[in-house]
């Protein structure tokens, strides 16, 4: 058995957010006292608010179609389909449950529309199910309309076994101590690099850097520069949240992006990363690495520029994995490496943060919707299903024991890029609070720092400026959407 099923610990993961959340309130308590935050609760949040009644009988009563919301794309979507109509001709035939899979845009897109839809209450056009980011679950997951998951983990308890989920993959869609969602479609950042360009540089292909120094000295011999112009840059990637989330934590216990546990036990009043020195550890740390001149720092998606040879190194997505091999392979351009996000120096951990999104149901008042939605959900969570679409996308299984299949395992023989999702896994088990932020204007905020980041790159502001900024424009962001909630 894998270490990191040994570790799974998922009752720990609860009982961590449940003490976080008794000094995190939200705000309505902080500002209201707790008396009034009972009484408003009852009314608008999800946990407290009145939710569809559910029969001891799971299984919907007449024929019934689950509206499933995504902004999952390109071969990505073609994969999903094939399970939807998997299940559609299959199970849910069997029920009389029909799933529609609708693709709604971006994250951001969709992030728009769903917030537009519950702010008007228009539960007949509300989905059933829906594929959410970071994004966009800040703004819906103390809506009344959503529907925690952990109520049917509780009422159906041979439905899903909880402890089938990744630990750190779960912690990523826990709220309040409870699953607000299931763990579809969550990944880990890693680096992607050509092999070929490690061996004309003289380094070893076999041996990737590790730490963000390490990284700095492969950088510079990597670029390729002809008077001022760059032919080849080292390292091609922008600094973001979903870096920052395994790089803050990394520096030891206590640090985290934000306060409230990142979000996940309540919203968060501080940004943190600021204060405690985790940015300007992280921060200095990089500069040795910009000071090379070969980082194209503003490529927030640097897989093209990649695979055209034009990066050595890149900064990526687990779930970019399928497609970028597959890509390499077709062209034949490229003997590609992938590790680990290196590290940001010696002292930090070798663990990964988790981003991504999770699946989220929606309460329309109709108990039926909900059924069909969760048998849904069950048949995403056998290690079949789970085996497909991790082996198609990159994305970590939702049962991880679909990683001890005969099919997960001569994948891994063929492609052995694939033992890094194992390493990662390895590295990472029992560190479930890597995550990405659950704040108020995630992407305004993220964008705020990747700004800041990109003037420090450029040589326009220092480390003491850069940190500065950040702490300014995340605290007024904050404090705006306290004080009008």
């Amino acid at each position: 058995m894998k270490k990191w099923k040994k570790q799974l610990s998922f009752l720990m993961i609860l009982t961590m957010l449940s003490t976080a959340l008794a000094a995190c309130g939200t705000p309505k308590e902080d500002e209201k006292g707790a008396e009034n935050a009972t009484e408003d609760q009852s009314k608008d949040t999800a946990k407290e608010g009145e939710k569809t009644e559910i029969g001891d009988d799971l299984v919907p009563t007449e024929p019934t179609e689950v509206t499933f919301w995504h902004s999952i794309s390109g071969d990505k979507e073609i994969v999903l389909k094939e399970i939807v109509d998997d299940y559609n001709a299959g199970p849910g035939a069997e029920i009389g449950v029909t799933v529609n899979p609708i693709f709604q845009g971006s994250y951001d897109e969709f992030s728009t529309k769903l917030t537009a839809s519950l702010q008007a209450g228009d539960t007949e056009n509300l989905p059933d199910l829906v594929q959410l980011s970071s994004k966009g679950i800040f703004d819906v997951k103390d809506s009344k309309y959503i529907y925690f998951v952990q109520n049917l983990l509780d009422k159906d308890p041979n439905g899903i076994d909880p402890a089938t989920f990744n630990a750190a993959s779960a912690a990523y869609c826990t709220y309040d101590g409870d699953l607000l969602g299931v763990p579809f479609s969550t990944s880990s950042i890693m680096v992607y690099y050509n092999k070929d360009h490690f061996t004309e540089a003289g380094l070893n292909p076999e041996a990737p850097p590790t730490t963000l120094a390490e990284l700095a000295d492969a950088v510079k011999k990597l670029t390729i520069k002809n008077g001022d112009k760059i032919e080849r840059y080292g390292l091609g990637t922008r600094l973001r949240f979903f870096i920052l989330g395994t790089w803050v934590p990394s520096l030891g216990e206590g640090h985290a992006m934000f306060n409230c546990e990142n979000g996940r036990a309540g919203t968060p009043k501080e940004i943190n990363m600021t204060k405690d020195g985790s940015l300007e550890t992280i921060l200095t740390e990089w500069n040795k690495v910009l000071a090379t001149g070969g980082v194209e720092y503003t490529d927030a998606a640097p897989n093209e520029s990649f695979l055209s040879g034009y990066y050595s190194m890149m900064f990526a997505s687990t779930s970019s994995l399928a497609t970028v091999l597959a890509q390499t392979e077709e062209t034949g351009t490229m003997n590609l490496g992938v590790t680990e996000i290196t590290k940001v120096n010696d002292s930090s951990s070798s663990a990964t943060g988790i981003g991504g999104s999770a699946l989220y149901m929606f309460d329309r008042a109709n108990e039926n919707s909900i059924l069909g939605a969760w048998d849904f959900i069950k048949y995403l969570a056998t290690p079949e299903v789970s085996a497909k679409w991790y082996m198609s996308t990159g994305y970590y299984p939702m049962n991880m024991e679909a990683m001890e299949s005969e099919e997960v395992k001569a994948l891994t023989a063929e492609h052995p890029q694939y033992e890094i999702i194992n390493t990662i896994l390895e590295h990472s088990a029992g560190y479930t609070n890597y995550t990405e932020p659950w704040i108020p204007s995630f992407t305004d905020t993220d964008s705020l720092v990747q700004d800041e980041i990109i003037k420090l790159s450029d040589g326009s502001q220092d480390i003491e400026t850069t940190i500065a900024n950040i702490e300014t424009g995340a605290t007024q962001k904050l404090n705006d959407y306290n004080s009008a909630n």
